[in-house]
């Protein structure tokens, strides 16, 4: 199957679906976020570590630092202290929903942005909360090393202290102390390892990087939000009629365009039925071509899509028969007779006198006896019926003078496939009518009636409007 009848299938079939799929999500976020002010956003930027390592990594870097800062940012007890500390009321639960983190390139900058109904509030915030982050950062990036400055400062101070004495009595005239003067090595080869440990940790330090605010907070530009969820919205809702119109595809498959209908059936499409009036005679010339090329007088017409609507029949109908005919209406039975005019009397006769009945020549509503229309080919002499229901005939003494022979060519007969005789031996050709959009099912049983009949089917007539079943 062509990718472009699989979207004329969804498309025909149902473009109210999608539309509706479509439309539908729209008005319902116009009616939530009206009335809703769009809230104000302001916006700090912070660098979240000074080491170039961390922004030469690439993206995968600075989505680490982007969910550090989020991390923090989102952080229960920073945003209670914080909340404590500017005097603001806001729920935490709704104050991280509103904060949002964006890296910069790939670099280890990135804008810390909170959204809030007061501009003032939320400037605040901003500056307060990127402010609480950086001392974040800085105390994980930094406070183990500098707890271990701390200690190892505090142990070079105390041993130096202790150093002092040790060398005095190591070095006592005339008795120098061989104790102290052992305890003084030990001393000093430990203020040593610390002293080198203190310039490793200083070196860390230095090369860990620091975070640190850019940019104090400022307002950004005001946006509407709801345009870009109305846009999400109708696109979310045309996916989900796109999914439902390929579920009822699955279960009731159709056929999009005549032309396809056709190739399904491997016959011609051989016109269009309720187009243009002056490509009527390309189309009736085309049906009694392929009449007879089966050798056949005779046609069924037989609705792909259902039974066929009476004019729809009638104007095919005429189309075949050519210039030399005429279309008859059947008057309404009324159930009482008009006043002055019997009820008995048919509405149409001809000029000897026969009634012009619905189904003479082509059948405009299948066989139950009510009001239709039919197209009989006309005969020399013959003339119409008035409007009225009255009989027509000749005037009496008017002679009619003789007509030179002319040569016409068979009649092509029309037929509603309902008003054939099953009992009849006449073959006729099978003529599928199909609309814009047809069932598989309809296709499924014009097969089978041409393969029940044993008669040939002739070709497609297309029309634009869709055949109920």
């Amino acid at each position: 199957m062509e990718i472009d009848e699989v979207a004329a299938r969804v498309v025909r079939s149902y473009w109210a679906l999608l539309l509706a799929m479509t439309v539908l999500p729209v008005l319902l976020v116009a009616l939530i976020t009206s009335g809703q002010e769009p809230p104000h956003a302001a916006t700090s930027r912070i660098q979240a570590s000074s080491r170039a390592t961390d922004a030469a990594v690439g993206d995968a870097g600075v989505s680490i630092v982007v969910s550090q800062v989020k991390a923090f940012a989102t952080n229960r007890n920073l945003m209670d202290r914080v909340l404590r500390q500017q005097g603001v009321r806001r729920d935490p639960v709704k104050l991280a929903k509103n904060i949002s983190v964006a890296g910069l390139g790939t670099s280890t900058v990135v804008e810390l942005t909170i959204k809030d109904s007061d501009p003032a509030v939320a400037r605040r915030l901003t500056d307060a909360i990127g402010a609480a982050v950086v001392a974040e950062i800085n105390q994980s990036n930094q406070g183990a090393i500098k707890e271990q400055l701390a200690t190892i400062e505090r142990r070079i101070r105390a041993l130096q202290k202790e150093l002092g004495p040790l060398s005095r009595r190591a070095g006592a005239v005339p008795v120098p102390d061989i104790g102290a003067a052992n305890e003084r090595e030990r001393v000093a080869a430990e203020l040593s390892d610390l002293r080198t440990s203190r310039t490793e940790l200083r070196t860390q330090l230095a090369t860990s990087g620091t975070a640190a605010v850019v940019q104090p907070a400022v307002m950004a530009p005001r946006t509407n939000p709801a345009q870009m969820m109305m846009i999400v919205a109708a696109l979310v809702g045309l996916i989900a009629g796109i999914l439902i119109a390929v579920v009822i595809e699955m279960f009731r498959p159709t056929v999009p365009g005549q032309a396809r209908v056709a190739r399904r059936l491997g016959v011609p499409l051989l016109g269009w039925a309720d187009g243009r009036d002056v490509d009527l005679p390309d189309l009736g010339r085309r049906i009694r071509l392929a009449a007879k090329r089966e050798g056949l007088n005779r046609v069924a017409l037989v609705g792909a899509g259902g039974p066929l609507p009476a004019e729809l029949m009638s104007r095919i109908a005429a189309a075949v028969y050519g210039d030399d005919t005429k279309v008859v209406t059947a008057a309404p039975e009324t159930g009482k007779a008009r006043k002055g005019a019997n009820s008995h009397t048919p509405s149409l006769k001809k000029r000897a006198g026969a009634v012009v009945r619905a189904g003479s020549g082509a059948i405009g509503k299948g066989t139950g006896g009510g009001a239709g229309t039919a197209v009989i080919p006309k005969k020399a002499g013959e003339v119409e019926a008035p409007a009225t229901g009255e009989v027509a005939s000749p005037a009496p003494h008017t002679p009619v003078p003789p007509k030179p022979p002319v040569t016409g060519r068979p009649v092509c007969r029309v037929h509603a496939f309902e008003d054939i005789d099953p009992g009849s031996d006449e073959t006729a050709g099978v003529v599928a009518v199909a609309g814009p959009v047809t069932a598989a099912s309809g296709l499924d049983s014009v097969r089978d009636l041409v393969t029940a009949a044993g008669w040939p089917l002739l070709g497609v007539v297309a029309t634009t409007r869709k055949i109920k079943r």
